[in-house]
């Protein structure tokens, strides 16, 4: 009797439908970093107004910094189970969640290039690692980038020369680098980069292990007279996006695609300013009375032979830790270190250039 109705009824809810697709919605956004951290001013909000814009304001961020949603070790978790939509995640804070992609990023002491770096985890995550996808997926997030800190460096509250300085010495330092420096008598204490400032304020810790951009942007300024220009590695492990599922899956393919297309420049924008923002740290030390050096020719050779084990090391950590294709793993990884290698030093300075080699290489294959 009503089925004269039916077209009709068909027709508003296509409507309906359509109209629903086109609304407007605010995506949750959480980072435990502060909201004048490096990563997050020049990655995270410009790739976020930049989306905004490309939707015509469909899609908009409800942003939660300086941790309000979740440190470092909740964030991957709110994600997951949808308190967040999206977050930053550093996975060698969340081993047992993560415990492939947090294999590769612990190689901090192999990377001494971070553009290189952050290039290779891209590939890896996003084209080579299907362990690594379904390590997302048992977590209910898909991830959309990844980013590397600028070059890592000894920072320390008291002036150091070289390696008798730092035996015994209590240094933040986590994964290689923590493995690295008790091998060769130093103290470290495995903290997250959020635990930092109180540790060294309350002498819990005389030195860190990271990128002197985190003078400025940790406050480390506050307590650090000396630091080593000599290079320890890079972490490359940060999650840029990382995406809920669900939240994921409900927009659009078009709007997938906007997301998507902006991350080269998302990976690109965080690697030069990180770069820039750690030796502008250097630069403030200097200027301000620190001793800036290189560490003598006895660390840099104790140093030289944690990078030369740091593969087999990993390999061995990966199978203790229950990963059987840890050492395939690690090695697909490490042709692609050598394969952006190449890249990145033929794109030298030309952030665009590298940029363009990441949709390449990267983000176009998907």
């Amino acid at each position: 009797m009503n089925f004269r109705f039916a077209p009709v009824a068909a027709a508003a809810a296509g409507i309906a439908l359509a109209a629903s697709a086109g609304m407007a919605r605010e995506l949750t956004y959480g980072s435990y970093t502060s909201p004048t951290h490096t990563t997050y001013v020049n990655g995270t909000l410009p790739t976020m107004e930049r989306i905004t814009e490309r939707t015509n304001g469909e899609l908009t961020f409800e942003k939660f910094p300086g941790g309000a949603m979740g440190g470092p070790k909740e964030l991957l978790n709110n994600v997951g189970n949808s308190i967040l939509d999206s977050a930053s995640v550093v996975d060698i804070y969340v081993k047992a969640s993560l415990p492939v992609s947090s294999m590769l990023s612990g190689m901090i002491v192999v990377g001494e290039d971070p553009k290189v770096m952050a290039a290779a985890m891209n590939e890896m995550q996003l084209l080579h690692c299907p362990d690594c996808v379904k390590e997302r997926e048992k977590n209910n997030v898909v991830g959309l980038s990844w980013s590397a800190t600028g070059s890592y460096h000894v920072i320390c509250k008291d002036p150091i020369d070289g390696l008798d300085d730092i035996q015994g010495v209590k240094i933040r330092a986590t994964s290689s680098v923590g493995r690295g420096m008790q091998a060769i008598g130093a103290a470290p204490v495995s903290i997250t980069t959020a635990e930092m400032y109180e540790a060294m304020q309350r002498g819990q810790i005389s030195c860190a292990a990271g990128s002197t951009a985190w003078l400025n942007t940790y406050n480390l300024k506050d307590f650090a007279k000396a630091a080593w220009t000599t290079s320890l590695g890079s972490y490359f492990g940060t999650m840029n996006f990382a995406m809920n599922a669900d939240s994921w899956e409900d927009l659009t393919q078009e709007q997938r695609d906007i997301f998507m297309s902006e991350m080269s420049q998302n990976v690109a924008d965080i690697m030069w300013a990180y770069v820039a923002d750690g030796e502008a740290g250097m630069d403030w030390l200097r200027e301000n009375g620190g001793t800036v050096a290189p560490a003598d020719d006895a660390f840099v050779a104790a140093w030289d032979e944690v990078q030369a084990n740091a593969v087999a090391d990993t390999i061995a950590q990966g199978q203790e830790d229950g990963i059987e294709n840890a050492e395939e793993i690690v090695m697909t990884f490490m042709g692609l270190v050598e394969k952006w290698t190449e890249i990145v030093a033929e794109v030298g300075q030309d952030k665009d250039a590298y940029r363009d080699a990441l949709e390449a290489e990267i983000f176009s294959k998907l």
